[in-house]
Order: C-alpha cells, then sequence, then structure tokens
C-alpha cells in the first residue's frame, strides 16, 4: 500500500496540540490510574464482558479440568485475534453506504463508528454496542445448546475470545482518555491509535494488537504519512 509523503514530519500527542480541536482531551478525561479504572467500569460493555466471563467460566469448570487441546484453542484464538481485529474495523466498522438495485444499505454499527471519528473524545462512542454484545452472547448461547461433545472446547474458545475482547475495549478506551499506563506496550498502541484518528485513517486498523497490520502493511512510519483530511467524517460524513 502506497503512503503519501507528510508534509508535516510529526504526530503530536494530544496534550501537545491541546489548543487545537478535536485532538484536545475535554478537562474531565480520566488523569490517574484511579479515574481511569472508575470510568471504565460504569460502562456498560466492559461490565457485559466482565459478567459473561464469570458465568462462562463457571460452565468451564463444570465441563472438568484443562487439557492440552484447551491450551491449542487459547493459542489459536490469540494468533487469530489480531487479524480478526483488523478486518472487523476495515470491512466493517469503516464500511461505506451504497447504492444498491436504488436503495442506500447502511447499518447502523458504521454509523456508530462515524459518530466515534467525529467525536472521538466522547466516550459513548467508544465502546462495542450493547447489539453487538446480544448478537454475540446470543451465538455463543446457540452454539453451547448444540455443540454436544464439544461444549469444552467451545467454552474455552468463546472464553479466551471475550476475554480478548474485554482487553480491546481497555486499550480502545485508554486511546480516548487522557491517562495511559507507563508501559511500552500500551503507549505505542495509544500512539497508533492516535494515528488513525488523527492522522490518517487508512492506517493503523489494530487497537489492542498491532500484528494486523505489521502482516496487511497498514502500519507505515507516520513520519511519512500525510494527514488525510478525512479523518473525521472518513470521506462520507456520519
Amino acid at each position: 500500500m502506497s503512503v503519501q509523503r507528510a508534509t508535516d514530519t510529526v504526530m503530536p500527542t494530544a496534550e501537545e496540540t491541546v489548543s487545537h480541536n478535536p485532538m484536545r482531551p475535554p478537562a474531565d478525561s480520566p488523569r490517574t490510574a484511579g479515574q481511569a479504572f472508575r470510568v471504565f467500569l460504569t460502562h456498560p460493555s466492559p461490565l457485559i464482558i466482565v459478567l459473561a466471563l464469570i458465568g462462562l467460566g463457571l460452565l468451564r469448570v463444570q465441563e472438568g479440568s484443562l487439557g492440552w487441546l484447551d491450551a491449542v484453542i487459547a493459542l489459536g484464538v490469540l494468533a487469530l485475534f489480531p487479524i480478526n481485529e483488523w478486518m472487523i474495523h476495515v470491512f466493517i466498522l469503516h464500511y461505506r453506504p451504497r447504492r444498491i438495485f436504488g436503495v442506500m444499505v447502511d447499518f447502523y454499527l458504521p454509523k456508530t463508528h462515524r459518530r466515534h471519528h467525529a467525536d472521538p473524545w466522547n466516550l459513548d462512542w467508544v465502546f462495542v454496542p450493547r447489539h453487538v454484545h446480544a448478537l454475540v452472547l446470543g451465538a455463543v448461547a446457540l452454539a453451547y445448546f448444540m455443540a454436544g461433545a464439544w461444549r469444552s472446547e467451545l467454552l474455552t474458545f468463546s472464553f479466551v475470545y471475550l476475554l480478548l475482547g474485554l482487553h480491546y475495549e481497555w486499550v480502545h478506551y485508554l486511546t480516548h482518555i487522557t491517562w495511559c499506563p507507563p508501559v511500552a506496550y500500551y503507549v505505542q498502541r495509544v500512539l497508533e491509535h492516535r494515528w488513525h484518528h488523527f492522522r490518517n485513517e487508512n492506517y493503523w486498523w489494530g487497537v489492542s494488537m498491532g500484528m494486523g497490520d505489521r502482516l496487511f502493511n497498514t502500519a507505515p512510519d507516520a513520519k511519512e504519512t500525510a494527514r488525510s483530511g478525512t479523518n473525521r467524517d472518513l470521506g462520507i460524513g456520519r
């Protein structure tokens, strides 16, 4: 993927561009670890995932002890999650409305994501919408009753996937608040996702993991990447 050379050679952090909206966090943005955790847990999505993890964990314990197959499943989910995350971001969240047989086809989830790009510091648009949780957990419940002898493996898969989903929510949330843990991994994830929002929305699709961007060559040198000019409306409005 070709990258247009940047006319400006640095990507300022939110603090360095505090006088220029929309890169300025609101005054009430969490600034400490305590504030960050408290605000995170006031939003429905993390709580839904935590409750689902507790339920899945209890069901998995009832199925018996863990074995080598559980380890293989967990490693497989971990390996594939960055690709899953990348594809969802590219093909679902950034879906472009299109006219089919004279009818404009659009979906609620990409609409909410456009609102998120238009107002990136508004935490109401940061988290996974509740209808997505209903669909995912409904699918897990249906699969559970149909899995038969494979229930334990299904529960392991679902638990690991949702655990990574909770981590995704945490990392995405960190990108859109002032505080960030002093851990190199999280600093890099926050930086790359802010580039996606404030420099060029066509790159840095990974949120909690960056392996998808490395695999699909969508993590260019930010200093060599021009601002798109459409990072707020994605070129199509809300």
